[in-house]
């Protein structure tokens, strides 16, 4: 009962203590800015972009769109 108890307390300290530090890492991606891991995702993102024949500076169409969701509906399962 006790380890329980400890393990849920554990589990929230957790959680407290990584949600500030991971909302502003989150935060300055959604808005475009800088940060510590750019230099180690940045290249993989690009081979990724490069790959898959994506251009990340073009918008998609509604078609594309359309063709994107079944496919990650599949993949996500």
């Amino acid at each position: 009962m006790n380890t329980e108890i400890l393990g849920i307390i554990a589990m929230f300290s957790l959680t407290l203590l990584l949600s500030i530090p991971l909302g502003k890492y989150i935060a300055r991606v959604y808005a475009g800015e800088n940060t510590l891991l750019d230099p180690i995702f940045n290249p993989v993102e690009r081979l990724f972009f490069r790959l898959s024949g994506i251009d990340p500076k073009a918008d998609m169409t509604w078609k594309q769109h359309l063709m994107a969701l079944p496919a990650s509906i599949c993949f996500g399962l």
